[in-house]
This record gives C-alpha cells, sequence and structure tokens, in this order.
C-alpha cells in the first residue's frame, strides 16, 4: 500500500489544484519553509538528511495549485505517519495562508480521511491540534473526538525528547547478556 500514489483534482475559482501524495512532487523547500512559519509552531527546520528521511517514512500530501502550463506549486501539505495497515497519526497539517478560506483545507483532510480508510485493519487515527477551528474541522470531517469522551481503557501519553533523556539516565545502561567464550 506504501507505494500507491493517491490523487486528486479539483477547480476553485478558475483556479485547479492537484493534491497527490507523489513523493517527487512535493520539494523539500516547501517543507522547511512551511516548517519555519508560526502556523506550524509545533515543527521546525531541519537538515536535508533528516528531512529525506522523514519524508521516506511517512505518506506526505502535497496540495499544488497547477499552472495554465501545467507545472505544479506546493501550497499546502499534510504528512500521515502509518503502519499502513493498523494506525495513522496525521501531522503537518498545513495550508499557505493566501489559499486558506478556498475549502482547501478541508478537501485536504478529506483526501487523508480517504487514504486512512483503505488501511485493511485500521484501529486508530491520531492528531494533535493546538487549535479549536483545527479541532471542530477534524471532528466533522474525521468523526475524531477526545479519548476521554469515549468509554475505552486507553491512556493517551507523550514524552518530549529531554524527559525520554532523563528517563534513560535515571534508568541506567540496558541490561544484557555477556557474550560466551568461545574456543576459536
Amino acid at each position: 500500500m506504501d507505494k500507491k500514489v493517491w490523487q486528486w483534482q479539483r477547480t476553485i475559482n478558475s483556479q485547479t489544484f492537484l493534491l497527490s501524495s507523489n513523493r517527487t512532487l512535493l520539494p523539500h523547500a516547501f517543507v522547511q519553509e512551511s516548517f519555519a512559519t508560526e502556523d506550524m509552531y509545533w515543527a521546525r527546520p531541519m537538515s536535508s538528511d533528516q528531512l529525506r528521511t522523514m519524508l521516506s517514512n511517512s505518506l506526505t500530501t502535497g496540495v499544488y495549485l497547477i499552472s495554465p502550463d501545467n507545472t505544479t506549486t506546493p501550497v499546502g501539505m499534510a504528512r500521515i505517519i502509518t503502519d499502513y495497515i493498523t494506525f495513522a497519526y496525521l501531522t503537518d497539517v498545513y495550508l499557505q495562508p493566501s489559499y486558506r478560506a478556498l475549502g482547501l483545507g478541508t478537501w485536504l483532510i478529506q483526501c487523508c480521511r480517504e487514504i486512512v480508510l483503505e488501511m485493511p485493519a485500521l484501529r486508530s487515527l491520531v492528531l494533535l491540534t493546538g487549535s479549536e477551528q483545527a479541532a471542530k474541522l477534524y471532528r466533522k470531517e474525521l468523526g475524531m473526538q477526545l479519548l476521554e469522551e469515549e468509554d475505552t481503557a486507553l491512556t493517551c501519553m507523550r514524552a518530549r525528547r529531554a524527559t525520554l533523556a532523563d528517563a534513560a539516565s535515571a534508568a541506567g545502561p540496558i541490561p544484557q547478556d555477556e557474550p560466551e567464550a568461545t574456543d576459536a
């Protein structure tokens, strides 16, 4: 499933847009520039190697404006971190400010929904948001709800890098057996 390319096209106000998971279309510079904006306060630009690794290990959709000569200009994106079977984490949803209020954000989320619905044994789609406006969209388009609202025994948890490092320091080295000596 991870080799599949999903694509949709639509026209809004005589502008044609493409939404695609084709990895070759999304310029790394666009991702870096998006990560540098205040709108993506949770992300920061990273080294080229880190960005390449991140993008190769997630399903990233791009939203592109198609010009009359068929060139594509990126205007938005969303990443889905997934095993393509049971779990999906939606993150890094972004649209350039000049392309908001056209319905592209809703379209982007609807397309992400269609991708995730193709996962054969999907248990959960999760996301984090700090925006009530986005939460409202996610509730409507994805059926998202706060985990506390569900009748479930699951607890949502997280650890940031510093907390994880502190826990590792407190726990000490990972125990392992000494290699057995052998006669060579």
